[in-house]
């Protein structure tokens, strides 16, 4: 990603105070930093009295509550809220076993990369869970220490898996007993019952589990969001799902006593494009927006692949999750046209030797994201020596606008077959590229406000972006009379700081163009400043 680009970014994502990130990923931020996405004003909620509750409170004593005794909440790095639940393999542990609780990968580190992976870390001092959060039972809360991340990833799914400090005796003292995991996925249709607990947007003293009831209505969803790509997520219609929702347990309506997922992410509202905050499904045709609200599940098979009755073994037979033990990639991340100042458009990666250092050959191919299969050996190409230097891939990337995805494979000769390389295919590493030709679809908006009376009135003057199609702006102002948007003359990139343009040495023209992420612009748009507003031209 070059400098132009994580700047648009940067500057987009300031101009969304922070909501952009913290509204797709639904984990809450701390109570003090808890901001709300913008809307659209059509997507205006009407007043609360006006209509039901699409996720209500639980009570601690109804069917449902007994059922979801296991989910609590869970606090993170900075206060951050997520929602996590006790589990076991079996459901009837050692009672002197540590105990250990299921959320997502982000709760435990939004920042992981495409390709991370975290095996059996200390967790902070700070980190607690608590269980049957529910709001008529507050007396009973009892925090437990986080004591170690057993394992986290945000590569194919948004998985952790984290041990407290109590055992599963001191939980079964309060009632409180583990869940067990499906072993499958919820298909399109299913009705499915999921256990959460919100912060953002909700009030003080409402803080606290509620249910959505909702329906799978896709299964096998391929999922970009940011730097992530996961595979077989389910998309839901699960309402009333906000920040602190992240890892919130989830059933199937008849509820077996199995989790079949955890509520991972949504599509924010008033957001069009892909990007954080608003995650996209993966076709061949290309990235494909969903409808607003869609919420996004992850499945947790992979999971109870791995589980026994003592703990989570990534070396057991069978066992699904990948350790981390890919070659390294560097680059990638792309935003690009296909046509570039320097020629056609290439991957820019850099392979080097994972940590288990045994891969001295890697393997490559590629296709569109949500269709290629990089776990297959067909289509790679021919194993190239990989060094402790390392190797560069710097193909020519395709022209069709889409998500891109390199599947990268290290093994132990240039064979592609055997043992080491099954394994490896199992869990490759990944670079992806967006191919984007497309100008915005949003035309340039701006805000002008015009501040002080008389000779001292100044109109203040920015542009508004629209992550995220338009994540950066070029914008040139001046005399009414003299000023020509047309003219590609004067533009300068907006770097955050707003004109203040004095009102008596108007009547004034405010010229901008939008661009996306790949550099793609919009058709200059000109705005004539009055007292009234701003005036499209």
């Amino acid at each position: 990603m070059n400098s132009a680009v994580r700047t648009r970014i940067r500057a987009a994502l300031a101009a969304c105070a922070s909501g952009c990130v913290a509204t797709g990923l639904i984990w809450g931020a701390a109570p003090a930093q808890a901001v709300q996405p913008p809307r659209a004003a059509s997507l205006q909620a009407p007043p609360a009295a006006a209509v039901a509750e699409p996720a209500p409170l639980l009570d601690a004593g109804s069917p449902d509550g007994q059922r979801f005794r296991a989910s609590g909440r869970l606090v993170g790095g900075g206060g951050t809220t997520c929602t996590a639940t006790l589990v076991h393999a079996t459901g009837k542990p050692d009672p002197g076993a540590k105990a250990l609780v299921l959320s997502n990968g982000h709760c435990v580190d939004d920042a992981m990369g495409t390709n991370d992976v975290v095996v059996d870390k200390a967790a902070p001092a700070d980190w607690s869970y608590t269980p049957a959060y529910f709001h008529d039972n507050v007396a009973e809360h009892r925090k437990f220490s986080v004591e170690r991340v057993v394992y986290a990833t945000m590569k194919d799914i948004d998985v952790s898996v984290l041990q407290l400090s109590a055992t599963y005796g001191d939980l079964a003292r309060l009632d409180v007993t583990p869940r067990t995991l499906a072993t499958g996925r919820p298909t399109a249709g299913t009705a499915l019952r999921a256990a959460h607990a919100p912060t953002d947007g909700v009030e003080d003293g409402r803080r606290f589990l509620r249910l959505s009831r909702c329906e799978a209505t896709a299964s096998g969803v391929a999922l970009h969001e940011n730097t992530w790509l996961w595979k077989g997520s389910t998309r839901t219609d699960c309402l009333g799902i906000s920040g602190g929702s992240s890892g919130g347990a989830v059933t199937t309506a008849d509820d077996t006593g199995r989790l079949v997922g955890m509520l991972n992410t949504i599509a924010t509202p008033g957001y069009p494009g892909c990007g954080p905050g608003r995650p996209c499904e993966g076709e061949a045709k290309g990235l494909i927006v969903p409808e607003d609200n869609a919420a996004y599940v992850t499945p947790v098979d992979d999971v109870a692949s791995c589980l026994d009755a003592k703990g989570l073994r990534l070396r057991k037979k069978g066992c699904r999750l990948d350790r981390g033990e890919q070659a390294k990639v560097t680059g990638g991340g792309l935003y690009t046209q296909s046509t570039t100042a320097d020629g056609p458009a290439r991957w820019d990666v850099h392979v080097t030797p994972g940590t288990t250092g045994n891969g001295t050959h890697v393997a490559f191919k590629s296709g569109p994201f949500g269709v290629v299969d990089c776990t297959r050996p067909e289509g790679y190409a021919k194993p190239r020596r990989l060094t402790g230097a390392g190797v560069d891939h710097k193909e020519v990337l395709p022209k069709k606008d889409n998500l891109h995805v390199l599947c990268v494979a290290a093994g132990p000769d240039g064979t592609l077959k055997g043992a080491a390389w099954a394994a490896s295919l199992a869990h490759p590493a990944y670079a992806y590229a967006r191919v984007d030709n497309t100008a915005p679809t949003i035309a340039p908006t701006i805000d002008s406000r015009l501040f002080g009376e008389g000779e001292d009135a100044s109109y203040r003057v920015s542009p508004v972006y629209a992550p995220w199609e338009i994540t950066g702006y070029k914008v040139k102002y001046g005399p009414r009379a003299t000023t020509d948007c047309a003219d590609a003359a004067g533009y300068r990139f907006y770097l955050g700081i707003p004109a203040s343009l004095k009102a008596v040495e108007g009547p004034w023209t405010y010229c901008a163009i939008g661009y996306d992420n790949a550099g793609n612009a919009t058709p200059p748009a000109t705005f004539a400043l009055s007292p009234e507003g701003a005036r499209g031209a």
